[in-house]
């Protein structure tokens, strides 16, 4: 099956599901699938004026399932990564001519983008006082976020166990060293959310922490949950849920997409 996706387009998509206005900043190719693709965003009510075009071929990604899951992964982002100093600035042209007027609540970072993009832009004054949240990506992207040369105490951090046990280069595989990982990360994160697939989702910050328990389903996909529950959490807090609301119909707005 052929689907429009990557990581920043199914988190804009989901987000404008839940009636959040959503600026993507990302990369195409000048093809006719990066054609159909933008085509497609813009369908949905996605404002797309920080998307550019670029002459190499939109990227891809497949995924390999079966009736356990996620059997293997391959993403192309290299028209992504070959372009992001123009994505850069044409970010720090638009804010610019916004000035004030920008109605930016927050930034959404997809770990696709390389840990020096993530870095210039955290770093850069137009965009670094707003509240952020960074999109791991995979475990095998996770490394980028460790190479990250920023203060981080305002940042909210979505990961799975297998790219929390890949960013603290640890083999554990006891779920009890979840609450061990939580506090390590919160050493350089303001707030860590933590999932592992229908087991327990920790929500941690320096004062508080969370837990809810899935209900165990029989996905019919895998492919796309995480950044599903990502975005809905996060809308749903932009919206005025409770933090335990929030990850409860998460959750559920997730079984119903995958099942």
């Amino acid at each position: 099956h052929k689907n429009p996706g990557g990581v920043s387009f199914n988190l804009a998509k989901t987000m404008t599901e839940f009636g959040i206005p959503v600026i993507l900043g990302s990369v195409l190719g000048n093809d006719a699938e990066g054609h159909e693709l933008l085509g497609i965003a813009q369908g949905l009510g996605i404002n797309c004026e920080l998307v550019c075009t670029a002459s190499q071929k939109t990227d891809k990604y497949i995924a390999i399932e079966d009736s356990g899951g996620l059997v293997a992964a391959i993403a192309d982002c290299s028209s992504l990564e070959m372009n992001e100093k123009m994505l850069l600035e044409k970010l720090k042209e638009w804010k610019k001519s916004k000035g004030s007027k920008t109605e930016i609540s927050e930034l959404v970072i997809d770990s696709n983008l390389s840990s020096s993009f993530i870095d210039t832009l955290l770093n850069n004054r137009e965009f670094n006082n707003y509240p952020i949240n960074i999109a791991s990506a995979s475990n095998h992207k996770i490394e980028r976020i460790k190479q990250l040369d920023y203060k981080m105490n305002s940042t909210l951090l979505y990961l799975n166990f297998q790219e929390a046990r890949k960013l603290l280069a640890t083999d554990s595989d006891d779920c009890h060293e979840r609450q061990n990982y939580i506090q390590v990360l919160l050493q350089k994160f303001g707030r860590v959310i933590l999932t592992d697939g229908e087991n327990e989702i920790i929500d941690a910050d320096s004062r508080e922490i969370f837990k809810f328990k899935p209900q165990s389903i029989r996905p019919n996909k895998i492919t796309g949950a995480g950044d599903y529950f990502m975005a809905a959490h996060k809308a749903l807090e932009l919206l005025g849920y409770s933090r335990m609301a929030a990850l409860e119909k998460a959750c559920d707005f997730v079984q119903n997409k995958i099942t």
